[in-house]
């Protein structure tokens, strides 16, 4: 379970799931992901805090959720390679939003 401070910091990003029945480590693949795509500074500063860089970078390598933008961004954040990244493997047509 998550606490109250926890919760009013990724709740923002995590509309439609059920916060309250998160757990930190079963459920870190979707908070990370949500936190870094539609996070903001609080959300971002908790994520880097409370999480692995390894798990971090795993979500950024394996998530078809993130945007490329997204996934460009943390890639200059941790030396990636585009190209090791489900994101930029396949080619896709992204239909919305529109670049």
């Amino acid at each position: 379970m998550i606490n109250d401070t926890v919760k009013d910091i990724i709740a923002p990003c995590l509309w439609g799931a059920a916060v309250n029945l998160l757990d930190l480590e079963a459920d870190k693949f979707l908070i990370i992901e949500r936190v870094l795509e539609h996070g903001g500074d609080r959300q971002i500063e908790f994520v880097l805090a409370n999480f692995k860089h390894e798990d971090i970078i795993c979500v950024v390598q394996q998530s078809s959720y993130l945007s490329p933008r997204t996934v460009n961004y943390w890639c200059l954040f941790f030396n990636l390679k585009r190209e090791d990244t489900r994101c930029f493997q396949k080619q896709y047509q992204h239909l919305w939003p529109p670049c």
